[in-house]
């Protein structure tokens, strides 16, 4: 009996340094294939990946969703550097970012958001444009800063109010995604992470799946299987190398601390209701939840100077579904930055076309 459980354990041991040594060459692999198309800016603590475009200002600064990195903006970032200095950057953790202090919560990351443009030697004024997570983060920075703000698009945003204080359905599905996370971060370090990733790209789609609902037991069957939505519904190349940041250690525990902060960094902003008194839009997906979209009304009624429209074509990913929609919108923040006017009035109601007007 205790040779059985010798050899059981010597084998578990092989099999563990064993993923170790495949995860180390696996990320020596991806660090040479996918070398980052921006620069690093360190900070101290961490160094924060960026990317810088075009000339002009004030300065477009984009800040992507809950699990995505620069790459959610590439398209749009392309187009608007004919117009103006252009930036986006991987939070910590995500992308090509270093991992970064915890808690992962909304002020955190406009504080390394704000050093990170110090640091690269961006100045104000800034147009601050995000995505889903990002209305909890780019009304935070707004409001620390008002001074070197333009204004504001905000797409398809989270809004502190969903989250101060969440409804038990939200609060419960942050707590699964978070123990996922957690528990995907330990066996990332044991190559488990990329192995399923490799079993994915290779074709054995059935194993995939069974080792996915082990790691996710206790989830929802949607989210906890390779058709998961949280994947499927992404941009093409976020999806294309979800294989080389997802099967990181630093990516699944920066997840699961801004999941677990939620209601934290909504108690932050929420605080903040006049955020902003620059031209700010705010951008409704059609798919997204009544609920969600009045909050979005509301926000924009309750500034001075903001605008709701609603992306009558689009998912959650208008960026994708409507781009067009979100550089009009960019377009007239900026211009009415530049020409002290107004970017629109309360009212809650788009334009029959979707174009945005000053």
């Amino acid at each position: 009996m205790i040779h059985a459980l010798i050899w059981i354990f010597g084998l578990l041991l092989v099999a563990v340094l064993g993923g170790m040594a495949y995860q180390r060459l696996g990320q020596t692999r991806d660090r040479k294939l996918h070398p980052p198309p921006g620069r690093f800016v360190d900070l101290g603590t961490h160094r924060l990946h960026l990317r810088v475009e075009g000339q002009g200002s004030p300065t477009i600064v984009l800040e992507a969703g809950l699990m995505s990195t620069l790459l959610s903006w590439s398209d749009i970032q392309r187009q608007l550097a004919g117009s103006y200095r252009v930036v986006s950057y991987d939070r910590a953790g995500l992308g090509w970012s270093d991992a970064g202090p915890m808690p992962r919560t909304a002020e955190r990351i406009v504080e390394e958001l704000h050093s990170l443009l110090n640091g690269a030697a961006i100045p104000p004024p800034y147009v601050l444009v995000g995505h889903s997570f990002g209305g909890l983060t780019m009304p935070m920075f707004a409001a620390r800063y008002p001074a070197e703000t333009a204004g504001m698009v905000l797409v398809d945003p989270v809004v502190p109010a969903e989250w101060a204080p969440p409804s038990e359905q939200d609060r419960r599905q942050a707590e699964i995604g978070s123990k996922v996370c957690r528990r995907a971060a330990v066996l990332s370090r044991a190559g488990v992470i990329r192995f399923v990733a490799f079993l994915l790209s290779s074709g054995a789609r059935k194993v995939a799946s069974r080792l996915v609902r082990l790691i996710s037991r206790g989830t929802p069957v949607e989210s906890g299987s390779v058709s998961s939505p949280w994947f499927w519904n992404l941009p093409a190349n976020e999806r294309k190398m979800a294989g080389v940041f997802w099967v990181q250690e630093k990516f699944c525990r920066a997840v699961a601390s801004q999941l677990e902060n939620l209601d934290v960094s909504a108690a932050q902003v929420a605080g903040q209701a006049n955020f902003c008194d620059k031209p700010v839009v705010i951008l409704s997906a059609m798919s997204t939840p009544a609920k969600r979209r009045a909050e979005h009304v509301t926000m924009a009624r309750r500034l001075s100077r903001g605008r709701h429209v609603l992306a009558e074509m689009s998912t959650h990913w208008i960026m994708q579904d409507q781009p067009d929609l979100v550089i009009s919108a960019i377009h007239a923040v900026a211009q009415s930055f530049t020409e002290d006017e107004p970017v629109g009035s309360h009212s809650g109601s788009p334009s029959a076309s979707g174009q945005i007007a000053c």
